[in-house]
């Protein structure tokens, strides 16, 4: 049985990294009044997230006007500590809800199966956890996730690998 956890109306949402690269951790949170939610993530899915929600976002424009500007939740994006992650997600859902009018972001600790039928919540493990969030908002977790994951350890020239701040051996140069 999942355990669900549903965080509507979130007073931000953020996607973010903390420590030195090449050592980070990706980190999604979302803040509701005084309850905190971390979620560990990995650099890639961060990476996609952030596009995708750009993407979608782009797509909204055209069918659903946007909604009046609110500041809420779109300053500064920082992790907040203490940011102890509850589970790791496996797999990141993006949505729309056009009854709530709020984009959803759904992180599952267990991937779902690619078979026909799709799994309930009820035949699931682990964690599930979804966030709704305005476009505002999700505008601003994906430029900060975007941001987190170009400020890590510079690319080489040549192979396009991290380079780590000891060296770099270029498998190009062999």
């Amino acid at each position: 049985m999942a355990d669900v956890i549903e965080l509507d109306e979130v007073d931000a949402v953020i996607a973010g990294a903390r420590g030195e690269p090449g050592q980070r951790e990706f980190l999604i949170q979302a803040r509701h009044g005084a309850a905190n939610l971390t979620v560990l993530v990995e650099k890639e899915q961060v990476a996609i997230l952030a596009r995708e929600a750009k993407r979608l976002l782009q797509r909204l424009e055209a069918d659903f006007p946007m909604e009046p500007p609110n500041e809420s939740g779109t300053g500064p994006m920082a992790i907040s500590e203490p940011a102890d992650p509850l589970f790791r997600a496996r797999s990141i859902g993006l949505g729309f809800d056009p009854a709530r009018g709020r984009l959803v972001i759904e992180l599952r600790e267990q991937p779902g199966d690619d078979e026909d039928e799709p799994e309930s919540d009820d035949d699931a493990d682990g964690w599930i956890a979804r966030i709704y969030a305005t476009r505002a908002q999700v505008s601003a977790m994906a430029n900060a996730g975007s941001a987190a994951v170009v400020a890590g350890r510079p690319t080489c020239d040549l192979c396009g690998f991290p380079m780590d701040p000891s060296g770099h051996i270029c498998p190009r140069l062999n």
